[in-house]
C-alpha cells in the first residue's frame, strides 16, 4: 500500500545530505521525501538536524510510516516530549 505524501512543498537539499538524494539532480525535493529519506538512511546528527528544522513534520512522518527505524522513533518522541 502506498502512503500519500502530506507535505509536498519544495525544499532545497542541504549540501551535506545530497548523497542521500541520488535521484534529485535539481537539488530540490518535496519536504516529506527529504524527511523520510533522512529517517531511513541518516545518522543520529542528520536526524537531529531534521527534527530541529522541521519538528512537527518530522514527528508526524516518523509515526506515519511503519518502516522507520525504532531508534529514530525513540529520539524523535523524546525530543518532541522535551519540546512540549
Amino acid at each position: 500500500m502506498r502512503i500519500k505524501p502530506q507535505y509536498t512543498q519544495q525544499v532545497d537539499i542541504p549540501k551535506s545530505l545530497q548523497t542521500l538524494f541520488w535521484d534529485c539532480p535539481e537539488q530540490k525535493t518535496y519536504l516529506e521525501k527529504l524527511i523520510k529519506r533522512i529517517l531511513d538512511y541518516g545518522n543520529f546528527e542528520e536526524i537531529k538536524w531534521c527534527f530541529e528544522h522541521y519538528p512537527n513534520e518530522t514527528f508526524v512522518i516518523a509515526f506515519k510510516y511503519p518502516d522507520i527505524r525504532r531508534g529514530a522513533k525513540f529520539w524523535i518522541k523524546l525530543w518532541n516530549n522535551q519540546r512540549n
